[in-house]
């Protein structure tokens, strides 16, 4: 069938309009359902990734009744798409567009990965809150924390929709920052959890670095991780069952907590001798497997040459 189109050939073409030209293709993926408002409407759109030998391109589906014939791996036939010449093109699946199943066609593996990528891109680098906070403006990252405090939701004005947003602030071992959350991630209450979200945006408000939720943003639960830190122990707070130790590490502080018999052990010393110890032999020479603020292993805490 010499008259059907390629999507190499596709991407060739120009400008959006609907094609009648039956276009075969590989289903490589299905990615995420984005809603969006249309003069006061609610809809959605569903990503997919979609093959053919000679490349991959990204679908939109506006029809989620097409989906019922596009499963992963699938191959189909489409006809009245419309393609958009944008970024690397799209083809828009609509009420009128008709998607048929047909005989399985062979695709080569990198061409699928490439579709099921666009379906789902990989999320943002994860990145500490203290880099967050020297990145661009507009950059999308992905961060964990804990929420620590947060606002009560409001609702606001976008483009003449009322919008619920939400303030939050989350803390990691480097530095706490602002997030808006959006629409639906606005509504739970997330204080005191661990959290990881991937695909933020980096915002600046009066000269104050803050993040702001996206609608690729997903927000998950998670363990805390263990970090390693390293530095001099400058100071210390003897308390009821933990030690504060003052960590620094170049020009930037942390306050660390320690269960006294941990301390104990590593100094080799009985409980009352702790503070006698410390204050001998500060500066020390620190390196501490961490969670929060809270050191779990010593690996080393020795006096500085």
């Amino acid at each position: 069938p010499s008259k059907m189109l390629t999507v190499t050939k596709l991407k060739g073409n120009k400008g959006a309009k609907p094609y009648s030209l039956p276009l075969k293709l590989k289903v490589c993926a299905i990615g995420t359902t984005q809603k969006y408002v249309t003069d006061g409407e609610k809809k959605e759109y569903t990503v997919v990734g979609l093959a053919d030998t000679t490349d991959a391109i990204k679908g939109m589906v506006y029809d989620s009744s097409k989906l019922n014939n596009m499963q992963a791996s699938a191959t189909i036939i489409l006809m009245n798409y419309i393609f958009k010449n944008e970024n690397e093109g799209t083809v828009v699946i609509t009420k009128t567009t008709k998607v048929l199943k047909t005989a399985q066609m062979d695709v080569p593996e990198h061409l699928i990965e490439k579709g099921a990528a666009i379906a789902n891109p990989p999320p943002a680098a994860t990145l500490a809150l203290r880099d967050v906070k020297r990145s661009p403006v507009k950059t999308l990252v992905s961060v964990k924390g804990r929420i620590i405090s947060e606002d009560m939701a409001k609702t606001v004005k976008v483009r003449g929709q009322d919008v619920t947003v939400k303030t939050v602030s989350l803390k990691d071992n480097t530095d706490t920052i602002k997030v808006s959350l959006w629409r639906d991630l606005a509504e739970p209450s997330f204080v005191g959890k661990f959290l990881q979200m991937t695909n933020v945006v980096v915002t600046a408000f009066n000269d104050e670095i803050s993040i702001s939720s996206t609608s690729k943003t997903d927000l998950k639960e998670c363990d805390v991780p263990m970090t390693v830190v390293k530095g001099s122990a400058i100071g210390f707070e003897m308390k009821e069952l933990t030690v504060s130790i003052l960590l620094c590490n170049g020009d930037e502080f942390q306050e660390l907590e320690a269960p006294v018999q941990m301390i104990a052990d590593t100094l080799s010393c009985q409980l009352e001798d702790i503070e006698e110890n410390l204050q001998n032999r500060i500066p020390m020479k620190c390196v501490f497997k961490i969670k929060d603020t809270t050191i779990h292993i010593i690996d080393q805490m020795e006096k500085e040459d």
